[in-house]
């Protein structure tokens, strides 16, 4: 979990428990006698209950998701891409489909092409709010269960969350092990996730 996202829980968990004193105070129950200490459990349930719900559900409601910001791209993705490489000088494009599976505390990104699919092993999905802006870093390797072995092509991309009339869009470059180096351009298409790179070309508005 990042820190700051760790920090806003616990400002809120707070906030949430100054709350609940307060309602036992106008209810005419003091937190500090034995009446009161008895309600404790009560409280500790709703605050963990009311958790709960936020971590499952409530971050990706318009109402709701501002308390502890994580913006929501889970889905289907589909743009092209565009790519050198340094050696052959050769200049590739084509089309990509990036299937995002989110929850509050995780994210797995998978890749397609026609020929290949790559899947993340490492991740970070940023929010600045200085900037307003969304950040999402991940590795990639096209070997789902070895990851890190150096025969196999693998890469980071890094990518800019843009919003516009149209809905959200990510633009961004990628790099990988075999000297090469290009862009994505994608848009969401889906709040489902494709099983296949042709479904995904399918979902395109």
């Amino acid at each position: 979990m990042k820190k700051n996202t760790l920090e806003r829980i616990l400002k809120v968990t707070v906030i949430l428990t100054v709350i609940g004193i307060l309602i036992f105070k106008l209810l005419g129950i003091n937190i500090l006698t034995k009446e009161g200490i008895i309600k404790i459990p009560s409280l500790i349930s709703g605050i963990v209950s009311f958790w709960v719900f936020y971590i499952s559900i409530g971050w990706k409601l318009p109402l709701l998701k501002h308390i502890v910001y994580q913006e929501n791209i889970n889905g289907t993705w589909f743009g092209t891409y565009s790519s050198r490489d340094f050696t052959t000088n050769e200049k590739y494009d084509g089309e990509i489909a990036m299937i995002v599976r989110q929850s509050f505390l995780r994210i797995n990104i998978k890749s397609m092409t026609m020929n290949y699919i790559n899947y993340s092993f490492g991740e970070a999905f940023i929010y600045d709010s200085k900037s307003d802006s969304n950040q999402l870093i991940y590795l990639y390797s096209q070997s789902e269960f070895n990851p890190t072995d150096d025969n196999i092509r693998k890469g980071t991309s890094e990518l800019m969350l843009h919003f516009n009339i149209s809905g959200q869009e990510f633009f961004g470059d990628f790099w990988t092990n075999h000297n090469s180096k290009g862009n994505l351009n994608l848009k969401k298409v889906s709040k489902k996730h494709a099983k296949s790179f042709l479904e995904a070309k399918k979902r395109r508005k």
